[in-house]
């Protein structure tokens, strides 16, 4: 049972909530993983100090139940992997908990991520950051599922 709500980004962007920053632009692009479509985000100009104080951000909150154990799944896509592309950085309940880096598995395919955590409270938000050192830079994340670890 999936607890997000539009993690395959099918229907455009809605519960979702993007959080720009100066020269980036979010979009629902095709083809996405082993579906239509994907979120992306991109890099479209200059790199600021912004970049890093105020990453760009989606976010979702999540009905749970407080001290069950989840499992976060999604997939990234890092259009090349370079030691300035940057990373998507996780954070459950606004604290970082995870960082999959532009080269950690290769780049121009999609690769699984697996975050495991407790709920502490309810709603509880999960919301991926992104962290582009570089520019032009594009990164997609799809199929993004929260489940309970011991199935119900």
């Amino acid at each position: 049972m999936n607890l997000v709500a539009n993690g395959g980004f099918e229907c455009g962007l809605d519960p979702w909530i993007p959080g720009d920053i100066p020269f980036s632009t979010h979009s629902i692009v095709s083809p996405g993983d082993t579906s239509t479509f994907a979120y992306e985000y991109e890099q479209v100009g200059p790199i600021t100090d912004d970049n890093y104080q105020s990453p760009g951000s989606i976010d979702q909150d999540l009905i749970v139940t407080v001290g069950e154990s989840y499992i976060l799944r999604f997939r990234t896509f890092f259009d090349k992997c370079t030691p300035s592309e940057g990373f998507v950085g996780v954070m459950l309940n606004y604290a970082p908990v995870y960082a999959v880096d532009a080269c950690d598995f290769g780049a121009g395919e999609f690769r699984d991520n697996t975050v495991p955590f407790t709920a502490t409270v309810s709603p509880f938000n999960v919301r991926f950051e992104f962290i582009i050192g570089e520019s032009p830079a594009q990164v997609k994340i799809d199929n993004v599922v929260v489940e309970p670890a011991v199935p119900w």
